[in-house]
């Protein structure tokens, strides 16, 4: 028997489902419960699954204790048959089944609520079938939740109140989304949103720093890695970039880390200098080994071929002990050919002192050591 298993998470509250679907089961039709004891307070943790026309249905989430009617504490504890019903706005399950060691099992029948579906026709949704209702029931989307996403100005479908329940979308996240400033969301942004983990104090953080963006740029950020921190620093580095920009920062491995350690050693490189010494590994601290060795004024190019070359900060700094001052190329041209700072101080100690680069380079060439 094969399935195909899809998790989620849902925000905002203690609802952890997993979803399994589209997957060859048994025919039999079958809708079973468990239920056990939960950590959280006020709280049990409730499993159901539904098999019907060869696809199941699973879910298994915290859920309130207030939601069950004709269960009690004791039932579980102390075991024994046991009706009951879960009860929500779209419907209830109609369970029975037996108790033991604080665990219970058995099945439910499924009743529909039909004044929930024609409240959600008044709001303007479209009427749902019976295995939406069942969805409804499962990932809480309750008449308050269905009439706040028309007050916030969503028009959502009837399959997107059951998506936005699923990825963890509150009516706390779209009123919160929208005092800040977010007005233009669909139903599909704010899904998008929470799939990639943006937060309301994201979102608000984005806004406190000067960015009006779009889902699709807000989510490309995250996707990207960055902090609401990172692009605070960014613009108060005085960098004031587009979000595709930093999104291309966040991709290189450009943090909150790196920029700190360039502000602490003096150093402000383009942003497009930023991204071309973060792919050849230059680090900030070879940044302030230049700047250091009197090289703070290098383009990003040299700065690169130097560490492509192995022109390690050692052998800049043997240079400039020796009194040389060579351009970045000389020591590049130096390194190809084998010259580090030992030979620099043979040549030296054997009296040949104040050489041009070319001249140490053929003096190693020809094999003087």
């Amino acid at each position: 028997m094969t399935y195909k298993t899809v998790a989620t998470v849902i925000a905002g509250g203690a609802l952890a489902a997993v979803l399994i679907a589209t997957g060859q089961v048994s025919q039999h039709q079958g809708q079973t419960w468990k239920i056990k004891l939960s950590d959280a307070p006020g709280m049990v943790h409730f499993t159901v699954q539904r098999s019907r026309d060869g696809n199941t249905w699973s879910t298994s989430t915290d859920v309130r204790f207030a939601n069950f009617q004709g269960l009690s504490r004791n039932t579980i504890e102390r075991g024994g048959p046991a009706k009951f019903e879960y009860i929500h706005d779209a419907g209830r399950l109609v369970c029975q089944g037996d108790f033991s060691w604080n665990r219970g099992s058995g099945t439910f029948e499924f009743e529909p609520d039909h004044r929930y579906v024609s409240e959600l026709r008044s709001l303007g949704y479209e009427t749902p079938g019976e295995e939406q209702i069942f969805s409804m029931v499962l990932t809480d989307v309750s008449l308050e939740f269905a009439r706040g996403v028309r007050e916030g100005g969503l028009q959502a479908s009837t399959q997107q109140l059951i998506d936005l329940r699923v990825h963890g979308v509150t009516l706390d996240y779209i009123r919160s989304a929208a005092h800040d400033g977010y007005r233009s969301f669909s139903a599909q942004d704010y899904i998008d949103l929470r799939i990639h983990g943006v937060t309301s104090s994201y979102l608000r953080d984005l806004k406190a720093f000067g960015y009006n963006l779009n889902s699709h740029d807000i989510v490309e950020l995250r996707i990207h890695g960055v902090s609401s921190e990172f692009v605070g620093e960014l613009k108060a580095a005085g960098y004031d970039l587009p979000s595709s920009k930093i999104a291309e920062l966040g991709m290189h491995g450009i943090n909150s880390d790196y920029l700190r350690d360039l502000k602490t050693y003096g150093l402000q490189p383009r942003a497009d200098d930023l991204v071309q010494l973060r792919i050849h590994g230059v680090s900030t601290a070879y940044l302030k080994g230049l700047k250091d060795a009197g090289y703070g004024g290098l383009i990003a190019s040299e700065i690169t071929d130097l560490t492509i070359h192995g022109v390690s900060i050692d052998f800049i700094r043997d240079c400039k002990d020796l009194g040389y001052n060579f351009t970045p190329q000389e020591m590049i041209e130096l390194r190809v050919h084998g010259v580090d700072g030992g030979y620099l101080r043979r040549l030296r100690d054997s009296g040949m002192r104040n050489l041009s680069a070319s001249q140490i380079e053929k003096l190693r060439v020809h094999g003087v050591d």
